[in-house]
This record gives structure tokens, C-alpha cells and sequence, in this order.
């Protein structure tokens, strides 16, 4: 797949001014508040804002067959393509990993004066103040969703290891709670079945569907011949 000439250019003209303090959460919803600096090409001294926030939802493990679509909802089609793009090239494979899906939603947008450097400075002042996770990024007028997507890749890129590791182990501790309990509702049946050959009968076709028969093979038989 092809891209434009002017996304390319937006990508490289991004620069990212400040990060989120955190990663993306692995068990509850992320909110960032995102600030796009851009120097408009009509004006001098005249830079538009934008501000908006970014909501990702609870990663988990999936299939993504709908990664596409829930990706980039409320995205215009440059920042479309650049995601498409980023798809096709094995960039968003961690976002692949864990069904990753993103939200954007614009607050407002405000025009000011002062040089791209001058008015960056107050924005990242006045964000650094706040309590919210927040992200000033420096983009291209017209092309700042691509600016946006170009953060939000790299974002996840960087929060991807720690939310797929977290996530593992949540399901390997919920795996190795399952199958405490199996064991204990088998060392339950085994009391229970005592004396009783009909309940010992039942508990031994369990074992064999379990796969579990050879494990108990001797308990099952000393309890059989105790019922004899």
C-alpha cells in the first residue's frame, strides 16, 4: 500500500513534547488528555490548538478481527490511511496482541498567537500543572490527526510488554485457581465415596473423562476393594 506524500510529511514533521507520565492501564480504562500544537500556514505568528482526549479501553486478549474499524473510530481518512498503513506493516502487531481499541474525542479547538515554539512552552506549562495524563505533541495544521495516530502507535508500542505480561499472569493465576479447586472438589468426592461403590463407580468415570484416571489409579482401586 502506497501513502500520500503529505501524511509522510506529517509523520516526520511530528515531535512529540511531552509523554504521559504512565503506560496504559492493563485492568481499567486510560484517559489522556491530548494538547496538538500546529503552526498555521496562512498566518504569521498564528498557531491553532487542539485539545481532546484519548480513552483506551481495558486491554485484553482477543481475536481482532474488528481491530480496523474500533481502531481508529473518529478518525478522518489521512489518519485512516496511516493506521491501515501501520497495520499492513506489522507496526500496530501489539496492539493486534491484546485487541487494543482507541477512542478520540475533540473538546475545541483555539487559535493564538506567538511563534510554534513560544506557544508549545505554554501549553506544555499549563498541562504539566494538571492531574490529568496528558501528551503535547507538535503536528502539521490540517494533517494533526496523523500527528495524533503517530503518538498514539508509539504509546502503545511502549506500553504493550508490560499490559501482555500482566494480562498472562492474571489468566495463568486464575488457571491455577481453577484447577486448586478441581483438586480439592476431587479429594471431596473421594471422602464422599467412601464405602459407597456405586459413588466410587461415578468418580472413576469423572477421573477417566478428566484424564486424571492414572493419577488416582491406586486410591480409586484401595477404595474399590474396600467396598468388596
Amino acid at each position: 500500500m502506497s501513502i500520500d506524500d503529505n501524511i509522510w510529511y506529517a509523520v516526520n514533521q511530528t515531535r512529540v513534547i511531552s509523554e504521559p507520565k504512565s503506560t496504559i492501564e492493563t485492568f481499567g480504562v486510560t484517559r489522556i488528555k491530548y494538547f496538538i500544537v500546529c503552526e498555521k500556514m496562512d498566518s504569521v505568528n498564528s498557531v491553532k490548538i487542539h485539545e481532546g482526549v484519548i480513552t483506551s479501553e481495558k486491554p485484553s486478549i482477543i481475536t481482532p478481527s474488528h481491530f480496523a474499524q474500533q481502531l481508529i473510530e473518529g478518525f478522518g481518512a489521512e489518519a485512516s490511511e496511516y493506521a491501515e498503513w501501520l497495520r499492513q506493516h506489522g507496526e500496530f502487531m501489539k496492539i493486534l496482541q491484546y485487541g487494543l481499541q482507541i477512542r478520540k474525542e475533540e473538546i475545541k479547538e483555539e487559535v493564538t498567537s506567538g511563534s510554534l515554539e513560544e506557544v508549545t512552552a505554554r501549553v506544555r506549562q499549563s498541562a504539566d500543572q494538571g492531574r490529568e495524563l496528558t501528551t503535547v505533541i507538535q503536528g502539521v495544521e490540517n494533517m494533526w490527526e496523523v500527528s495524533l495516530m503517530k503518538f498514539m502507535q508509539a504509546y502503545v508500542n511502549r506500553s504493550a510488554e508490560r499490559n501482555f505480561n500482566e494480562i498472562q499472569n492474571h489468566h495463568h493465576s486464575l488457571q491455577q485457581q481453577s484447577e486448586n479447586q478441581m483438586y480439592e472438589q476431587i479429594e471431596e468426592d473421594f471422602y464422599h465415596a467412601r464405602g459407597k461403590k456405586e459413588r466410587l463407580q461415578t468418580l472413576g468415570q469423572r477421573l477417566q473423562g478428566m484424564g486424571l484416571f492414572g493419577k488416582y489409579e491406586d486410591r480409586f482401586y484401595a477404595l474399590l476393594r474396600e467396598c468388596s
